[in-house]
């Protein structure tokens, strides 16, 4: 694959302190150099801890950035902050090309993008804040399946269970384009267009630097191969496989409710 296109990318740090917002965010904006926000969070489980917070840093060159997430898990690492089973590390990112932010397949992304594999190394498989989309692909994948079995319908082809699929999402009955989808598309419809991952985190998050920079690394090129129709072979190779579709065109339902 030839080199990756220019992106930019902004975080939303999940964590918990014995520090106050307002003397947490100075300290994090001087040390690394962003201008950063800060806010409550009440979702995460701060422990004996006083204050739970998300940290939200502005879209930034991707170079930029990275080196600015190295200083920033530094930081915490210094401070004493603490991740834990309920704090996240959402990375957004965006085409520095705004044009190519609307140009992204959304549904092709999620099939693209490797989130079980790095929901799996972070343990957040079983975490509902970040969903995988692969389930709810999978759902309407039975559901088409239900559907074609109850009108005996044999001849069908994987074109046809992407045309379901995109007709599904055209009409918003899907979860696909859920809030906690680990590959949060929503925000690619708004002004200023991006992708939330909200694959990392968990457990001492700020201290795997090395994991969190591969799954940034993996999320980039998805969003790449997501755009034109270069790698539709490999939409069209993960929907047969989840739908049971051999060569001849025959349905052998393989995905259990």
């Amino acid at each position: 694959m030839k080199k990756l296109l220019q992106k930019n990318i902004g975080f939303e740090f999940e964590i918990a302190s014995n520090i106050g917002n307002r003397t947490l965010i100075k300290r994090f904006n001087e040390y690394t150099g962003w201008n950063a926000r800060i806010g409550d969070d009440c979702s995460i489980d701060s422990e004996h801890l006083s204050h739970r917070a998300e940290i939200k840093t502005p879209p930034t060159p991707a170079a930029q950035s990275l080196r600015r997430l190295k200083r920033a898990c530094k930081f915490f690492q210094d401070n004493d902050i603490v991740t834990n089973y309920t704090t996240g590390l959402h990375v957004n990112i965006s085409f520095r090309k705004s044009g190519y932010n609307y140009d992204i397949d959304s549904t092709k992304l999620q099939v693209l993008v490797d989130d079980l594999k790095w929901l799996g190394k972070f343990d957040r498989i079983d975490n509902e804040y970040c969903e995988s989309p692969k389930i709810h692909i999978s759902e309407m994948i039975c559901d088409y399946q239900t559907f074609l079995k109850r009108k005996r319908i044999k001849d069908v082809n994987v074109d046809d269970y992407i045309s379901y699929i995109d007709q599904q999402v055209e009409e918003g009955d899907t979860e696909l384009h859920d809030k906690y989808c680990a590959v949060n598309v929503n925000h690619l419809f708004e002004k200023s267009p991006y992708v939330e991952f909200r694959v990392i985190g968990g457990e001492n998050y700020h201290w795997r630097l090395s994991e969190v920079e591969r799954a940034i690394g993996d999320f980039s090129k998805a969003m790449d191969m997501s755009l034109g129709t270069r790698y539709n072979y490999l939409m069209k190779r993960y929907i047969k496989n989840m739908a049971g579709i051999e060569d001849k065109k025959t349905i052998k339902t393989i995905i259990p409710h």
